[in-house]
């Protein structure tokens, strides 16, 4: 199939369309350096909650400055703060960066956003829409899959409390992580809906895990360590248990962290479409930070977590971890922290330590703050709202030249007396450009697999009548200001995306991913027609057999942002027909 052609259209009805030359395949060049900003620039009043990106160099950074009673230092201004980045490759430099946009963000003074009818037949749209009054929206992510059955309960206690504490308006989203992630209740402000939510955050997924390092494990062979008779052929059975108790309880731990990373880098791409900063509240025991640190299977998550803080602190989503295990017991051990023998230690402590740490990277790592105290649910709701109520939008182009997927850590300091700050704590330096083209697509897979629509490309889709019965056609709008097009050498701008349909079967297993990447170039006049009150207009058609639902894809090459949505076939092609006037289809 070829390759679809793209166009852009003017909103205002007696414009006319603009006709983009034919699609090149040829690779994105590297964006060229940005212009200086004025200084007038720096200091403006509150724009709407999107913030135009012409190249993916630019770096934003929500900073929540308070003073010492917890209280937003209104006025500031970007002379107030100064930028310094560190670059690893570069024996840890750090340099100054030049501020080229600044805006202290009220939440309140966010203009809502255009109303999206989602109930129209036929039509679909990942885009969302705010209240009359914005309020910082807030996630609530029970996290099954690393919390004991035991502890779960305690998660309907302090979400009860919750309720009753909850500030008005608040929109609230639930979602259960167990064998897989789910969503129980979309953003709603309603207790009714959060209390039905409520019934149904218990899962069992984390049972029959490994939760305790085998060493530490007195049900383990590791607890024979010190009580077997001095039999060498003994000693070998029993290190070969441990030995494969440890390759087992790592491969499990291995697999929690995917998982967890997964569901968080999902839930970041699917609030990304809304403006501001979002809040995480992670209610979980966590997985360890590190596994088996001493021995010979030794893992550390530090990594991992840094990826999913960057995909988080992108889409503005601060994390506040809260522990539902609360103040427990410290437990006696009849053998040492490391599997000797002799003593008893409190071996929860160093496990509950690391897992404090993994909460500790991920609150820090996107500038939210663990819920310590007494865990109580609603007072953290509280803290994160007014952390995401009033901040400050601070951008600047990184001044290094080395774009090779290092992650560079960020500082920020101010000079206002006794101000705290809580940001993002950097990000990673990919090189711009089309991708090797079977990761590109192994990626375009992966994206196809994920549970939620993904929010960052807001897009329209309308199901139109097919040219053959079991074939599908969907027209697409796609919001122009949410992509990257950088300049080039000849005064134009680079489009580079991959449009793409993903198919589903009667279990909604994936069958194949069909791309159709763009790579064009727009004029000056082209790109701020786009800018302004423009859109990607594109006509996708799926061959047959019909799946029975498909997901669309929108991705923008450079930076890595995604819209998608899930559509089920009948349903759209029962639109479709009913706008061509013809029997409903009863495939």
């Amino acid at each position: 199939m070829a390759c679809p052609s793209l166009r852009l259209i003017q909103l205002l009805a007696f414009s006319a369309s603009l006709t983009l030359p034919s699609i090149a395949q040829n690779p994105a060049p590297q964006s060229q350096p940005q212009p200086a900003a004025s200084q007038a620039s720096l200091n403006q009043a509150a724009r709407p909650g999107y913030t135009l990106q012409t190249t993916t160099r630019m770096v934003t950074l929500e900073v929540v400055a308070e003073d010492s009673k917890h209280q937003h230092l209104d006025g500031l201004r970007a002379s107030d703060f100064q930028i310094i980045e560190q670059t690893p490759s570069r024996s840890g430099e750090k340099r100054e960066q030049k501020i080229v946009d600044f805006r202290e963000v009220h939440v309140a003074d966010l203009a809502p956003a255009s109303v999206v009818n989602h109930a129209t037949p036929g039509v679909y749209s990942n885009a969302v829409a705010l209240q009359r009054d914005p309020v910082p929206p807030t996630i609530l992510l029970v996290d099954g899959l690393n919390t004991p059955l035991e502890h779960q309960a305690q998660v309907h206690v302090q979400m009860l409390k919750m309720l009753r504490q909850l500030p008005a308006n608040v929109p609230v989203a639930v979602f259960l992580l167990g064998d897989r992630l789910v969503m129980l209740q979309s953003f709603t402000s309603d207790p009714k809906l959060l209390q039905t939510a409520l019934s149904r955050v218990t899962t069992p997924a984390g049972v029959g895990i490994a939760t305790v390092q085998p060493q530490n494990d007195p049900d383990s062979m590791g607890g024979l360590s010190g009580t077997v008779e001095n039999d060498p052929t003994t000693q070998q059975l029993v290190a070969a248990a441990q030995s494969f108790d440890q390759v087992m309880y790592s491969v499990e731990m291995d697999e929690r962290v995917i998982r967890t990373a997964n569901a968080l880098e999902s839930i970041a791409r699917n609030v990304a479409g809304y403006p501001g900063r979002k809040n995480l509240l992670w209610l979980s025991t966590a997985f360890p930070i590190t596994v088996d640190p001493f021995g010979d299977i030794q893992r550390l998550y530090i990594e991992q977590l840094k990826r999913v803080n960057a995909a988080l602190s992108d889409a503005k989503v601060t994390v506040y971890p809260i522990n539902v295990a609360g103040v427990t017991t410290a437990y006696q051990s009849p053998i040492g922290p490391l599997g000797g023998s002799g003593g008893t230690a409190q071996i929860p402590d160093l496990m509950e330590q690391d897992e404090h740490d993994t909460m500790q990277v991920l609150a820090e790592g996107t500038g939210g703050k663990i819920c310590t105290g007494d865990n109580d649910l609603g007072d953290c709701v509280h803290k994160a709202v007014d952390d995401s109520s009033d901040f400050y939008e601070i951008s600047y182009y990184p001044d290094s030249p080395y774009w090779n997927g290092e992650f560079r850590n960020i500082s920020v300091k101010t000079e206002a007396h006794g101000a705290h700050l809580a940001y993002r704590e950097g990000y990673f330096a990919n090189p711009e450009g089309s991708p090797d083209p079977k990761l590109r697509a192994a990626q375009l897979q992966i994206d196809c697999n994920d549970y939620l629509d993904a929010t960052e490309i807001p897009f329209t889709a309308m199901s139109l009548p097919a040219d053959a019965p079991d074939q599908l056609k969907f027209s697409l709008l796609v919001d122009a200001t949410a992509l990257s097009l950088p300049p080039t050498a000849d005064g134009s701008h680079q489009l580079d995306l991959d449009v793409a349909v993903c198919t589903y079967n009667e279990k909604l297993w994936p069958l194949k991913v069909m791309d159709y990447p763009v790579n064009i170039k727009l004029s000056q006049q082209k790109f701020e027609t786009a800018m302004s009150t423009g859109k990607l207009a594109d006509t996708i058609r799926v061959p047959g057999p019909k799946p029975v639902a498909v997901r669309l894809l929108v991705k923008d090459v450079a930076s890595g942002r995604l819209g998608s949505i899930f559509i089920k076939t009948d349903n759209a092609v029962a639109a479709a027909n009913a706008d061509r006037g013809t029997p409903k289809s009863k495939q």
